[in-house]
């Protein structure tokens, strides 16, 4: 069985998706967008949530670090308590004041 040639429109393809640069000149017009194309999806980056440039922020305050409800000024309409006799956590509606 006779191999089928590769197309240069594959030989374009195969680079992106392997990640390297495609050597010969277009001569086409799809060619030349295919080499073009970005195919890396932005090019870097972090895994590290505090390297991050751009943290999101809730009311106004970055979030970073670990954080409670309390240091990005979220109430709580109930309070949590435990009773350590019955070893039980109850949740109730909060009786503070505003």
């Amino acid at each position: 069985m006779s191999e089928i040639p590769q197309s240069r429109v594959e030989d374009i393809l195969k680079s992106k998706i392997d990640g390297t640069s495609y050597d010969k000149p277009p001569l086409s017009r799809v060619e030349a967008l295919l080499i073009d194309l970005n195919t890396g999806g932005g090019g870097g980056g972090t895994t590290d949530y505090n390297q991050l440039s751009n943290k999101p922020t809730l009311n106004g305050v970055t979030l970073e670090g670990n954080m409670v409800s309390k240091d990005v000024k979220v109430e709580a309409d109930y309070d949590v308590t435990y009773d350590a006799e019955d070893e039980n956590v109850i949740v109730a509606p909060s009786q503070s004041q505003n």
